[in-house]
């Protein structure tokens, strides 16, 4: 027996010592509970108890707080449950060393359980107030666990999860229920009437409300709602919890306008409920009460709220990207498994079907992939073109494109087979067809075979065109020079004339079309031209003349092209002309 008083005074007095403001808090706390049941149905007192053990701090200081409010408040039934759970719940931690939370909440039980008769059992009725009481009681205590434990993660600067933050919700919630009315009387006759009641938990549940506004937008109305039914459990009638309801759903509206504007937009629309539901003077000063303990808030607990907004639409973010790549990998995973049924077994537009719908596949493959970072564009393009048709036609045969993809810029240039609306459509679709498979993820070969194929269906007669591509790498000046049957690029720079030479047949013409590619590096100041048929023949041997003299010495890039094509009408009409000009920056 001496054993176990040396052990229990061992295990009660270094907790006794370690008093400090978070103690004071814990104490005050309980005793407010504590005070909080009437008629005979006390829950909360025991509950904070239970709790502070439950999260792992030291019980005692709720044990004080417990014991003292349910003394003031003459509730001696939880009086002695704390008294049982405590006693309880200590000797079994001596007898058997550190307990779970579900042997604590067991022992709350218990506690509930062995005095139900001797506070409980005048009748039915009086039966199911006890029982109500165990059952609140256990969850109460959860409540204060989780939110306290949250409560403090918050103020230590911690991140909240969505659970975090639901039982922080219901932790104040609990505290809104369990701060007391202050009721006095005025002297004489005041406009309000004499009796002035004022409650705290209203003012601590607008302050709550417009916290939860901040931290979630117009689903702190929900918060506001439940912070104003649990003011209805102290005595606030319903009226104040429809004008709290309004008043942050107003006060949503005002997010963005700092905390003085939402504080402003929840009194403005409070005065207005107030109005409608003739509420007494006393309800708009808890309001306001509350309105500026939340306009008074450091800026650091203000920047965690709106921390909690925006990773929650972060986390939204995540969740639908996740889900969108999921479902891409799982399509490129279907049309992976039906390319495999156009196996490359000697047929060739089976094989070719293979090979597209491999490509296909790898392409949703790598839009499901993580998005790299961008690269920074270093350099700027401008671009001028110009054209005409062959002497005597309304419309020419060749087609220019231009499009941005990620952080290069890509130029074509396509010449269809003879001249008028018909090479023009083969030329169009030619460099509208390769723009887009470029443009979604495509290699240029497997988008070359792709239009090479669909230029050879054959219907009254073949189809064939020029395509002439250029790609430049915004950040580094890299250049990708692709070509299929186009004339040499040049490349002005520093008054000299460079030429990027292309030996490749047209597209549309042979199954298996081969592109000339050539990289290099372009700086700074350089042009490069890319041009048709019909004006490089027109041009002849002229050209480097032309490129020096009318490029060089041109002031836009469209006045270089311009004056580029006229060069070659003058020369010859022979046959349609277009030409692009494009200035590195």
């Amino acid at each position: 027996m001496t054993g176990t008083l040396q052990r229990l005074r061992q295990t009660v007095m270094p907790r006794l010592r370690m008093l400090d403001a978070s103690r004071v808090l814990e104490f005050a706390f309980a005793l407010l509970l504590a005070t909080a049941g009437r008629m005979g149905f006390a829950p909360l007192g025991p509950a904070a108890v239970a709790g502070a053990w439950l999260a792992g701090w030291s019980p005692f200081p709720a044990l004080f707080g417990a014991l003292v409010g349910a003394l003031v408040a003459g509730n001696y039934n939880a009086l002695a449950t704390v008294a049982v759970y405590v006693g309880g719940g200590l000797l079994v931690s001596v007898w058997r060393g550190w307990l779970r939370a579900a042997e604590k909440l067991a022992l709350l039980g218990a506690a509930y359980l062995a005095l139900l008769p001797f506070f409980h059992i005048g009748s039915a009725e009086d039966c199911l107030i006890g029982v109500a009481e165990l059952v609140l009681a256990g969850l109460a205590a959860a409540v204060v666990a989780r939110g306290g434990a949250a409560s403090r993660a918050f103020i230590e600067g911690r991140s909240l999860r969505g659970i975090e933050q639901i039982s922080l919700l219901l932790f104040a919630a609990l505290c809104a229920a369990a701060l007391p009315r202050l009721q006095f009387t005025l002297p004489g006759d005041g406009p309000f009437g004499t009796e002035i009641s004022f409650y705290f938990g209203a003012a601590f549940a607008a302050f709550m409300s417009l916290c939860a506004v901040r931290a979630r937008g117009a689903e702190g109305v929900a918060a506001a709602v439940l912070l104003g039914a649990a003011c209805m459990l102290r005595g606030a009638d319903i009226g104040r919890t429809g004008a709290l309801s309004l008043a942050a759903l107003c006060a949503a509206a005002f997010v963005r306008a700092g905390k003085w504007g939402i504080a402003g937009g929840f009194l403005a629309a409070w005065a207005a409920a107030a109005a409608a539901f003739a509420l007494p003077a006393s309800a708009l000063v808890e309001a306001g009460m509350g309105a500026l303990c939340f306009a008074l808030l450091p800026r650091r607990y203000l920047q965690r709220l709106a921390a909690c907004s925006a990773r929650r639409a972060r986390s939204e973010a995540e969740r639908t990207l996740a889900l969108t790549r999921a479902q891409l990998r799982g399509t490129a995973d279907v049309i992976r498994a039906v390319s495999e049924m156009f196996s490359p077994s000697g047929d060739e537009n089976a094989a070719f079907t293979h090979r597209q719908l491999q490509s296909v596949s790898g392409v949703i493959d790598r839009l499901a992939e993580e998005t790299p970072a961008g690269r920074h564009c270093r350099l700027e393009v401008r671009v001028g073109a110009a054209g005409c048709p062959k002497a005597g036609n309304d419309e020419t045969g060749d087609s220019i494109g231009m499009r941005r993809i990620g952080g290069e810029l890509l130029l074509l240039l396509s010449d269809g087979m003879g001249t008028g609306s018909c090479a023009h459509r083969e030329s169009s679709a030619a460099v509208a067809i390769f723009g887009d498979l470029l443009s979604v993820g495509f290699a240029p070969e497997e988008a070359q075979e792709c239009v090479n194929r669909l230029l050879m269906i054959k219907g009254e007669r073949e189809m064939y065109a020029t395509l002439d591509a250029l790609l430049i790498d915004l950040a580094d000046g890299r250049a990708r020079f692709i070509k299929y049957g186009a004339p040499p690029a040049y490349i002005l720079r520093g008054g000299r004339v460079h030429t990027v030479y292309a030996e490749a047949l047209p597209i549309g013409i042979l199954p298996e079309a081969q592109a000339s590619v050539h990289e290099l590096a372009l700086r700074r100041g350089d042009a490069v031209i890319l041009m048709t048929d019909g004006l490089f023949d027109a041009l002849g041997t002229e050209l480097f003349a032309a490129l020096i003299e009318r490029v060089g010495g041109a002031n836009t890039v469209d006045d270089a092209a311009s004056a580029l094509l006229a060069a070659g009408q003058e020369k010859s009409g022979a046959d349609d002309m277009s030409v692009l000009v494009a200035r590195v920056c």
